[in-house]
């Protein structure tokens, strides 16, 4: 009975952070795509790419990711050489700190070398704090000198 148990819970650990990803896949399609297209390539002009070697770079912090998907970003950015001018919505008034947590673990499967999942607690987090788009911005900044 005790092996039936193991056995059990074993395959469960194995379930549940697939069923994250697959989550955080749907979430991204449908909050996220329209403008970053389903792979993360993003839209010329429009959204920039949300895969590469810049996402190296800010992926150095955890909050970066986070603070983008919660509280948006507004003013120019540059990124791979291209100038995008415009604003990403803020998601913290529609989406839950889980929800959150799930399109962020799946953006950082799309990278080259993804890192750890995103936990409800790390967006929380930042809920917690106060943020505003051309705090994101000013983040970004910071991280690409």
């Amino acid at each position: 009975m005790r092996a039936l148990w193991w056995g059990l819970a074993s395959w469960l650990s194995l379930c549940i952070p697939q069923a994250h990803a697959e989550d955080g896949a749907a979430l991204f399609s449908q909050h996220c795509a329209a403008c970053h297209q389903a792979d993360g390539s993003g839209t010329v002009g429009l959204a920039p790419a949300l895969k590469g070697e810049h996402w190296q770079r800010l992926g150095t912090d955890r909050n970066y990711l986070a603070q983008v998907i919660m509280h948006g970003l507004s003013g120019p950015i540059v990124v791979n050489g291209q100038r995008f001018v415009g604003s990403m919505p803020a998601f913290a008034g529609q989406l839950s700190d889980e929800q959150l947590s799930a399109i962020a673990t799946h953006l950082q499967g799309l990278q080259e070398r993804p890192g750890p999942a995103y936990s409800a607690q790390d967006f929380a987090s930042v809920r917690a704090s106060a943020g505003s788009p051309p705090q994101s911005r000013a983040l970004r900044t910071q991280l690409l000198k």
